[in-house]
């Protein structure tokens, strides 16, 4: 898997953008959870879209998380949720091994192709899993938050 820092040049082109690395697990104990990482951004009316996913825990609507995590790869705009509908899902999960999932101010802008192809500069946010061992979140220096979220989200390391 190409680490984030290599696909940030693709995600967020040659915008400005800063990567906040993050180890899944604390020299303390316990785990860094997606829910963790989302609670350091703002709550906002971003689009999101996850592209990967490959997790252990409650899938929506009713759905096996291995057919959950094919319709994904199968999509190609991933799987489209809402703020809300993110934070729920996170809150659902018991572990994330790997996921890509990316913000923009239009789900027009989440398209696989058009991330994959183009050097996608609308794109606010993403945030990958990495092998279970780290979080990788790219934060495109255009959002007004940028400095907050990189501040809320260091003091999870």
């Amino acid at each position: 898997m190409v680490g984030t820092k290599e696909r940030a040049v693709q995600i967020l082109g040659n915008g400005e953008m800063s990567t906040v690395v993050i180890p899944m697990h604390r020299t303390t104990g316990g785990v860094v959870e997606l829910s963790h990482v989302l609670n350091a951004l703002p709550e906002n009316a971003w689009a999101w879209s996850m592209l990967e996913l490959w997790g252990v825990g409650i899938a929506p609507n009713g759905m096996a998380m291995p057919s959950f995590e094919d319709s994904i790869a199968a999509s190609d705009s991933g799987y489209q949720l809402s703020w809300r509908e993110l934070v729920g899902f996170a809150s659902g999960l018991n572990q994330v091994h790997d996921c890509l999932i990316v913000a923009a101010n239009s789900p027009q802008d989440l398209s696989r192709q058009l991330i994959e192809k183009d050097s996608c500069s609308k794109l606010l946010v993403a945030i990958e899993a990495l092998d279970s061992t780290r979080w990788e979140i790219v934060i495109s220096e255009n959002l007004g938050e940028a400095e907050e979220i990189k501040t809320r989200l260091a003091l999870l390391k």
